[in-house]
């Protein structure tokens, strides 16, 4: 069995060396995966209430779209120095900028999901290279990351669709997908959810309780608008790839591999 304790230990080791390098990499990977733009409900309101504003302007005005970012803790402070919205655009403009952000985030978040988890496994090495995130964007490793990482959040979603409690399962099941692919990008996707699976196999629950043990923290930066959060992620991250070298067998250290439970 492994700790929690012990692997949090580990994890906060690592970061207390390279924690900057490790934020920036969660950032990067947070803008870009994350990275949209929402309508401002808000602004509407504010203008349409506006009893300046007259009807012939108002009817005008239902034809754009106020536009604010993704964030709220972005939007907070952009709001404070009077920039949201940032911009109004038609609506047809406003579905297309939606749609592409979505694939974009898709098809790039899948292949740095891999490049962030190759930064936090190599960096436990002592190689500690924010370039690893966008490692797999070459030739050899892109569209089989892809195809495996495409078919692996799919069969994710249809089991949420289904069933919720399953679906949660199933998450912590095919949870190392990633990981794996980061050592071996050729794995097929069938290939990568069964050995997830069989890393997993025992752990779920205990992974769950690892999840809550970080509740504190997100709840704590969702108090300052989601920005705190983010301070978080590194921690979180490291810890994770901490588990994966553990359950995978990666890690030849003694101190990794504990019995005094959970």
């Amino acid at each position: 069995m492994w700790s929690r304790e012990s692997i949090k230990t580990y994890a906060k080791g690592f970061l207390k060396e390279h924690y900057w390098k490790a934020f920036v990499v969660c950032l990067i990977f947070t803008l870009i995966t994350g990275s949209h733009f929402s309508e401002s409900s808000g602004a509407r309101n504010e203008y349409y209430n506006d009893p300046n504003v007259s009807y012939e302007e108002m009817i005008e005005y239902r034809k754009i779209v106020p536009i604010e970012t993704g964030y709220r803790g972005v939007n907070f402070f952009l709001d404070k120095i009077g920039l949201i919205p940032l911009t109004y655009i038609g609506w047809g403009m406003f579905f297309s900028i939606f749609t592409i952000s979505i694939l974009i985030s898709i098809t790039i978040g899948s292949l740095i999901s891999v490049g962030k988890n190759r930064f936090f496994l190599n960096g436990f090495k002592g190689d500690v290279d924010i370039r690893y995130l966008f490692s797999t964007f070459n030739k050899s490793e892109f569209w089989g990351i892809f195809k495996c990482m495409f078919v692996t959040g799919f069969f994710n979603l249809l089991w949420f669709l289904l069933f919720i409690i399953p679906g949660i399962v199933k998450a912590y099941e095919y949870y190392f997908v990633p990981y794996l692919l980061t050592e071996n990008p050729n794995l097929t996707a069938q290939e990568a959810i069964a050995r997830s699976r069989e890393m997993t196999d025992d752990h779920k629950w205990n992974m769950f309780v690892l999840d809550l043990s970080f509740l504190g923290w997100r709840i704590l930066g969702a108090l300052f608008f989601g920005i705190g959060g983010i301070f978080v992620t590194p921690y979180y991250e490291a810890t994770y790839a901490r588990l994966y070298n553990v359950l995978s067998g990666n890690d030849d250290s003694l101190d990794s591999i504990i019995t005094d439970g959970i």
